[in-house]
């Protein structure tokens, strides 16, 4: 369910968006998702056109690019990407690790990588045989 309502937040704001500017229909929408945002990108994709059908986002690609998560350690103030530790003996999964990977402190923050934000819409307008940024 949780995919469900940050599809929904993203389909209202991008209908919304497109709509006080005028647009005819949207083209393409693109997403920066954080690393550890725990969003399952195939769930969050099909929710947001499922919900865009009917609309002027019907025909809309929904792309998105990966933000890597960044730390920052409370002991060292070591800033900068945080490391990856395989899953059982295969290395076909990782998990994140939070801990410092300069002096080893689990006192540490997230600084990127949580975020799920819209960077752009391109959309049509009246009048226009390509598309525009709204």
């Amino acid at each position: 369910m949780h995919e469900f309502s940050l599809a929904q937040a993203v389909v209202e704001t991008v209908l919304r968006v497109a709509r006080e500017h005028g647009a005819v229909s949207i083209e393409e929408v693109n997403l920066e998702v954080g690393e550890v945002a725990l969003v399952n990108m195939d769930q969050l994709q099909w929710h947001m056109r499922m919900l865009a059908q009917g609309t002027i986002a019907q025909d809309a690609l929904f792309k998105w690019v990966l933000v890597r998560a960044t730390i920052c350690c409370g002991e060292c103030g070591y800033e900068g990407p945080i490391s990856h530790e395989a899953i059982g003996d295969s290395s076909h999964s990782e998990v994140p690790v939070f801990q410092c990977p300069h002096c080893g402190s689990p006192h540490t923050r997230i600084l990127k990588g949580r975020e799920l934000r819209i960077v752009d819409i391109h959309a049509k307008f009246p009048d226009e045989e390509g598309g525009d940024h709204a």
